[in-house]
């Protein structure tokens, strides 16, 4: 309640827009509505002692340093760089037959960044009920439980954590995800990503 809180108190100046799509440079982002019909809008983690405390909390989930995932004073390195490795949270909205189709959070990095940088980890924060639709479905995890893929109810306060990298550092194809329509009534939902090694 209280990050959808941040987006309706003007004091913290979080406005939506039409969501964009990345393509091959997360840094170049363009509007397709075929692809992604939400908005969103972008909270930082100094934003509130809340929000920090989600970032926190990230960094429990994912067994890091939570200063990591912050800009860090010359007296904290702890990598060769003083940025934050996480993106400011992204406010996500979808009304009735929005929808983000069948997409992957990594970027194939340019062949002469000698970091590789790119989205290691996405994490998922459902922030509301009382909609139909917009299930989060992977639909490249194929097993013989699930022919059609992994789908997953969203549901308020509640998160789905999934890597976008395998171990060995390749993209992982099977993280591929969409966000179902909406039928009835609106989804919100937060994105953190968490980049390895670091944000390009």
């Amino acid at each position: 309640d209280h990050i959808l809180g941040l987006l309706r108190d003007g004091r913290y100046n979080v406005t939506l827009e039409h969501s964009t799509v990345g393509g091959d440079q997360i840094q170049s982002p363009l509007q397709d509505r075929k692809t992604r019909s939400s908005s969103n809008a972008w909270i930082t983690r100094h934003s509130s002692p809340i929000v920090d405390a989600v970032y926190r909390r990230a960094a429990d989930l994912l067994r890091i340093d939570e200063s990591l995932l912050r800009h860090r004073s010359d007296d904290e390195e702890l990598t060769n760089t003083h940025h934050s490795i996480a993106e400011s949270l992204q406010l996500v909205h979808y009304d009735v037959e929005e929808e983000y189709t069948a997409h992957h959070d990594f970027a194939h990095p340019g062949v002469a960044n000698r970091y590789q940088p790119t989205r290691f980890a996405s994490l998922l924060l459902y922030l509301n009920d009382g909609f139909r639709g917009g299930q989060t479905v992977f639909p490249r995890a194929v097993n013989e439980k699930n022919h059609e893929g992994i789908v997953v109810k969203p549901k308020k306060k509640r998160a789905v954590l999934f890597y976008n990298m395998l171990p060995d550092g390749n993209m992982d194809d099977l993280s591929q995800h969409a966000a179902k329509p909406i039928e009835e009534g609106e989804k919100w939902l937060a994105n953190l990503w968490v980049w390895d090694p670091l944000i390009n």
